[in-house]
């Protein structure tokens, strides 16, 4: 009779049968992976510029799904490499050396499935070619026409037209054309694709500012163009100033609030630029100008100028100063109008200095305009 087996002595012998069981268990119900093949293959782009190199991968990178990025044989560092969530690959900011051959490898178990992608970069509009290919290919049957400047300013509000045109303007019949924005399909009702080619985007808004890919592809060839857009924000006065007429000594405040990012605003009197000088003359955080203790010399018209890129705007008030000696006329200093509460110069001509409520507002003008009456009363008795 045999001796009996004891439990100790066939555990490695339930250990590795288990492993064999769990590995046919995997293969089995795993499947393989696979690279979507209809992406781009080809990714042009300018110096400074981030892409992304398409590398979808299904089932998507996991714990039992690997994706890995090559380049020349060598794994890439993650410095300026980094791997998105579907397996594609984020490279930037660009420098020329960066053209070349990449490719993604993707493993699950046993399986694996993989795909070679050109990066083509370039310091300016000229296409920078593949000098080697890793099979044959034919020659190019169409291209994108790049007169036009890559780089495209609008304000928001506008509506943008990028253009993709193909040359010659037969071979729009048999190609495929796409657009992506910072490497993501488009998917926003205010993008229109023609048949042409071209983007319509609007009404622009600050988010719509990004790089733009025309992806153009058959059978046989695969071109790109990327489009810079910059949209600016909508330039525009909210608070203009208005003409106003001051007492001698006392304070004037001309407003301009602008909307906008990035907004530069600057003022000038009678063409010549007004310097602040942190006493008399002062700008205000909003753009506003600040003039203390008013002159007869600072009389004149001033204009608000507020720009931003090549955009800009502006506004223009009247500044009158009154002198406290006009008419032999003694005016306490406590006694100003307020001309951003009242039309002084209408109330005088309408008589309305008699009314408590009016005149509360414009005391140094109803009180030259008192004085003045009474000098005639007086030089007529």
């Amino acid at each position: 009779m045999s001796p009996s087996l004891s439990l100790p002595s066939m555990l490695p012998f339930l250990l590795g049968f288990l492993l064999c069981l769990l590995s046919c268990f995997l293969s089995l119900t795993l499947g393989g992976v696979s690279i979507d093949k209809s992406d781009p293959s080809t990714v042009e782009a300018l110096v400074g510029q981030t892409v992304v190199l398409p590398c979808r991968v299904s089932p998507p990178p996991s714990s039992t799904v690997v994706v890995e990025w090559r380049r020349d044989g060598v794994p890439l560092s993650n410095h300026r490499h980094h791997q998105q969530p579907n397996g594609s690959l984020l490279v930037g900011p660009l420098i020329v050396s960066d053209s070349g051959w990449f490719l993604c490898v993707a493993t699950r178990v046993r399986e694996r499935d993989h795909r070679y992608i050109y990066l083509s970069v370039s310091e300016g509009s000229s296409q920078v070619l593949p000098t080697s290919l890793p099979r044959d290919g034919p020659l190019p049957r169409f291209s994108i026409e790049r007169s036009s400047s890559s780089m495209v300013e609008m304000r928001a509000g506008q509506t943008a037209r990028l253009s993709c045109n193909i040359v010659p303007p037969s071979a729009l019949q048999s190609v495929n054309i796409q657009w992506t924005k910072d490497g993501q399909t488009l998917s926003d009702p205010r993008f229109t694709q023609h048949s042409d080619g071209t983007l319509i985007i609007g009404p622009l808004k600050s988010e719509d500012s990004a790089v733009y890919t025309c992806t153009v592809s058959n059978q046989q060839q695969l071109e790109q163009r990327q489009l810079q857009l910059r949209v600016q924000a909508d330039l525009r006065i909210t608070t203009a100033p208005n003409n106003i007429q001051v007492s001698e000594g006392s304070t004037a405040l001309l407003p301009c609030v602008v909307s906008g990012d990035n907004v530069n605003i600057g003022w000038s009197r009678n063409g010549v630029p007004v310097r602040p000088d942190g006493r008399n003359i002062l700008t205000s955080s909003d753009g506003s100008l600040i003039l203390n203790s008013v002159k007869p010399s600072d009389e004149g018209t001033y204009t608000c100028n507020a720009y931003t890129g090549i955009y800009s705007v502006s506004a223009t008030a009247e500044v009158r100063v009154i002198k406290h000696t006009q008419q032999g006329v003694d005016i306490p200093p406590e006694c100003v109008d307020q001309p951003e509460l009242a039309n002084c110069e209408l109330i005088v001509y309408a008589r309305l200095c008699s009314n408590t409520y009016y005149s509360s507002f414009c005391c140094a003008s109803c009180t030259r305009h008192s004085s003045q009456n009474n000098g005639r009363f007086s030089r007529s008795g």
